[in-house]
Protein backbone atom coordinates (compact mmCIF):
# COMPACT_ATOMS: atom_id res chain seq x y z
CA UNK A 1 0.00 0.00 0.00
CA UNK A 2 0.92 3.48 -0.82
CA UNK A 3 1.30 5.32 1.98
CA UNK A 4 2.56 9.00 0.48
CA UNK A 5 -0.91 11.00 1.60
CA UNK A 6 -0.74 12.85 -2.00
CA UNK A 7 -0.62 9.99 -3.99
CA UNK A 8 -3.86 8.16 -1.57
CA UNK A 9 -5.97 11.40 -2.35
CA UNK A 10 -5.38 11.22 -6.06
CA UNK A 11 -6.49 7.47 -5.82
CA UNK A 12 -9.82 8.26 -4.38
CA UNK A 13 -10.03 11.40 -6.26
CA UNK A 14 -11.27 10.56 -10.10
CA UNK A 15 -10.36 13.69 -12.55
CA UNK A 16 -13.62 13.05 -13.95
CA UNK A 17 -15.79 13.20 -10.75
CA UNK A 18 -18.37 15.60 -10.26
CA UNK A 19 -18.01 18.97 -8.05
CA UNK A 20 -20.01 17.38 -5.09
CA UNK A 21 -17.57 14.03 -5.00
CA UNK A 22 -13.95 16.09 -5.49
CA UNK A 23 -15.67 18.46 -2.44
CA UNK A 24 -16.21 15.37 -0.04
CA UNK A 25 -12.83 14.06 -0.56
CA UNK A 26 -11.11 17.34 -0.01
CA UNK A 27 -13.27 18.30 2.91
CA UNK A 28 -12.74 15.03 4.83
CA UNK A 29 -8.84 15.04 3.90
CA UNK A 30 -8.15 18.40 5.71
CA UNK A 31 -9.97 17.15 8.64
CA UNK A 32 -8.24 13.99 8.94
CA UNK A 33 -4.99 15.42 7.79
CA UNK A 34 -4.60 18.82 8.60
CA UNK A 35 -4.53 22.16 6.01
CA UNK A 36 -6.89 24.74 4.70
CA UNK A 37 -9.74 24.30 2.48
CA UNK A 38 -11.42 27.77 2.31
CA UNK A 39 -13.16 30.68 0.26
CA UNK A 40 -10.79 33.33 0.79
CA UNK A 41 -11.19 37.69 0.85
CA UNK A 42 -12.94 38.22 -2.93
CA UNK A 43 -13.53 35.57 -5.15
CA UNK A 44 -10.85 33.00 -4.10
CA UNK A 45 -10.42 29.93 -3.00
CA UNK A 46 -7.70 28.13 -1.16
CA UNK A 47 -6.69 24.55 -1.25
CA UNK A 48 -3.40 23.84 1.30
CA UNK A 49 -3.32 20.09 1.60
CA UNK A 50 0.30 18.22 2.13
CA UNK A 51 2.48 20.94 0.88
CA UNK A 52 0.57 21.75 -2.31
CA UNK A 53 -1.29 25.35 -2.20
CA UNK A 54 -3.48 26.78 -5.00
CA UNK A 55 -5.80 29.63 -4.66
CA UNK A 56 -8.55 30.02 -7.81
CA UNK A 57 -10.89 32.13 -8.78
CA UNK A 58 -13.88 29.43 -7.70
CA UNK A 59 -13.78 26.28 -5.73
CA UNK A 60 -14.19 24.03 -8.57
CA UNK A 61 -11.14 25.60 -10.41
CA UNK A 62 -8.80 24.96 -7.06
CA UNK A 63 -10.23 21.36 -7.17
CA UNK A 64 -8.10 21.26 -10.62
CA UNK A 65 -5.37 23.29 -9.82
CA UNK A 66 -4.82 21.16 -6.73
CA UNK A 67 -4.91 17.62 -8.42
CA UNK A 68 -3.33 19.15 -11.60
CA UNK A 69 -0.28 20.19 -8.96
CA UNK A 70 -0.51 16.92 -7.13
CA UNK A 71 -0.19 14.85 -10.15
CA UNK A 72 2.82 17.14 -11.09
CA UNK A 73 4.58 16.29 -7.70
CA UNK A 74 3.79 12.55 -8.41
CA UNK A 75 5.47 12.38 -11.69
CA UNK A 76 8.68 14.58 -10.21
CA UNK A 77 8.96 11.82 -6.91
CA UNK A 78 8.72 8.90 -9.30
CA UNK A 79 11.35 10.36 -11.42
CA UNK A 80 13.69 11.10 -8.84
CA UNK A 81 13.21 7.21 -7.29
Amino acid sequence: MNRDPIQNLLNRINQQSDFATKHDAFVAETLECGGSYQAQAGNTFMIDLHGIRVLANSEANAHELWLRAANIQMRRLGGAA
